[in-house]
């Protein structure tokens, strides 16, 4: 049944790529730019219902492919219909591989992989700028609340090649931010993108979803059942919050940052909430 969802996702897109007018580019032909774009947000699809684990039910996967379709940061550049399409869609499926191949190894023995996680850990992190710094900073939390085993878990290499990549992408803009400004210039930028976030629909989803839950009892046990099986995605939601006022790596980096995590955090709660009302659900029937 999940591989019936997929395909209906390949052709849905297929069909809205046909439709919509060209927007630019002069390289690919439209027979090789639909379906080689159809395919790439198929996977990514897959990639973070498989991250999040929405991908029990057609229903979650549908669920998963709305969310992107609409909240993901550089969608209108998935119909462009030219390369810019490739390009941004190939950037946005190595997160949620990197991610899933995080969580998977953490228990496992890959020392011969070593080498090429580390390399891929500078890689992903210097070429995702707007991500970088708030995972890096949930990658370090979670090495220390495990730091008596940290080294015998098999994703070290990947944290150690993240930090390597966050410490590149600071180097390369020739000086270290500062992260104490003045209280004016810190609030005229925290306004600024607040702003941005506004407009993005994701935030606004993100907090007004949160706060929902945090009004009830058992959507404070919600948050907090959420909050003890993916606190990697949580972790690097609030710190890309709190990198919001410095923006330390740009203001567009800090706007995508937020949205990345939002849209995790919120297919998240989606998800839970989607599995209580069936459960529930089931218990009625019963």
């Amino acid at each position: 049944m999940k591989i019936i969802t997929y395909l209906v996702i390949f052709l849905f897109v297929s069909l809205l790529l046909a439709i919509v007018p060209k927007v630019g580019g002069l390289i690919w032909e439209p027979q090789l730019i639909i379906p080689a774009t159809a395919a790439l947000f198929t996977l990514l699809v897959w990639l973070v219902a498989r991250f999040i684990g929405t991908d029990r039910s057609a229903w979650e996967v549908l669920m998963t492919a709305s969310f992107i379709l609409i909240f993901a940061p550089g969608a209108t550049l998935f119909f462009s219909r030219d390369e810019d399409a490739i390009i941004e869609l190939s950037s946005q499926c190595i997160v949620p591989f990197f991610l899933t191949q995080y969580n998977r190894v953490s228990r496992k023995d890959f020392k011969k992989a070593y080498g090429f996680m580390l390399l891929m850990g500078i890689f992903c992190s210097f070429t995702h700028d707007g991500i970088t710094l708030p995972l890096c900073l949930a990658f370090l939390l979670l090495a220390w609340q495990r730091r008596n085993e940290f080294f015998r878990l098999a994703c070290w290499p990947m944290v150690i090649g993240w930090l390597v990549g966050t410490i590149l992408q600071f180097a390369t803009r020739g000086h270290v931010p500062d992260l104490t400004p003045d209280l004016i210039a810190l609030t005229s930028r925290t306004t600024q993108i607040l702003g941005l976030l506004w407009d993005t629909k994701i935030f606004v989803l993100a907090a007004g979803l949160t706060f929902w839950l945090s009004t009830t009892h058992w959507g404070r046990a919600l948050l907090r059942r959420t909050l003890r099986r993916q606190r990697l995605i949580t972790y690097s939601f609030l710190f890309a919050l709190s990198c919001v006022p410095f923006a330390p790596l740009g203001i567009e980096n800090a706007v995508t940052g937020v949205c990345v995590f939002g849209l995790l955090w919120s297919l998240l709660l989606c998800k839970e909430l989607q599995r209580q009302y069936v459960g529930a659900a089931r218990v009625r029937r019963n």
